[in-house]
């Protein structure tokens, strides 16, 4: 008989002298057939774990992500005022005719000295003016974000400054003619546009910027219905 073979006993019976029969049924032993169900059984286990890992954490976790993402969406373009489309977990916001959205308006005012130089002659001219100074997004680069796991993969819109303009007339607080050195009326223009650079620069190092983005985020937080801190990471720019 093959080596391959084994016995194994099968039915028995009792004749009427009490003896026991039992018929032997041959069976083949293969290695190779072992490890086949093995490896089917571990197959069939790790599908049941990734399936398990799917229905059980991955897509709640997926479709939660969605729903942040449907939210967050419905939030920015009630304040944007532009159309937000949502791929699966991920806002996008198209580029916007509008261009730009103001959030922060301030009312400043700046003053400076403007000399003119000839021939040692010195004169002098000392202007001022109120500008109104408006901050917020430019929207026309659009923007894209990722929710996943409650958090904003994308950072937040810069907060820039959009617009500084006269309140009113500009002023000219002290003016005083060199010896040789009369003030013209191009000296007066040039200090009143030095004073209109001077106005934008000084709002720029303000933190203007950083009022438009907290102004953004909080409107977002009302429309959302809860806090980004509590619900939505967004991250800043430094």
């Amino acid at each position: 008989m093959d080596k391959m073979m084994e016995k194994l006993e099968g039915p028995c019976e009792v004749d009427e002298r009490g003896s026991k029969k039992c018929a032997v049924l041959p069976v083949k032993k293969s290695q190779a057939g072992c490890l086949l169900a093995l490896f089917a059984g571990m197959s069939m286990l790790m599908v049941a774990g990734f399936a398990s890992f799917y229905f059980f954490v991955s897509k709640p976790t997926s479709e939660a992500s969605e729903q942040w993402a449907d939210r967050f969406a419905d939030a920015l373009s009630g304040v944007f005022g532009t159309e937000v489309n949502v791929t699966g977990s991920t806002a996008v916001l198209e580029k916007s005719e509008i261009g730009e959205l103001a959030l922060v308006q301030r009312k400043t005012q700046a003053i400076i000295k403007y000399e003119t130089t000839w021939w040692g002659s010195v004169n002098t001219l000392i202007v001022r003016g109120d500008f109104i100074v408006k901050a917020g997004f430019d929207l026309s680069e659009g923007g894209q974000w990722e929710i996943l796991e409650g958090r904003v993969n994308g950072a937040l819109p810069e907060g820039k400054v959009l617009s500084v303009e006269p309140a009113g007339p500009l002023e000219v607080y002290y003016s005083e003619n060199g010896l040789i050195n009369n003030l013209s009326s191009e000296d007066h223009t040039s200090a009143f546009n030095y004073l209109i650079r001077q106005a934008r620069q000084d709002a720029e190092q303000s933190d203007i910027g950083r009022e438009a983005e907290d102004v953004l985020i909080r409107r977002i937080n009302d429309r959302l219905g809860e806090p980004i801190g509590e619900g939505l990471d967004w991250q800043r720019l430094p």
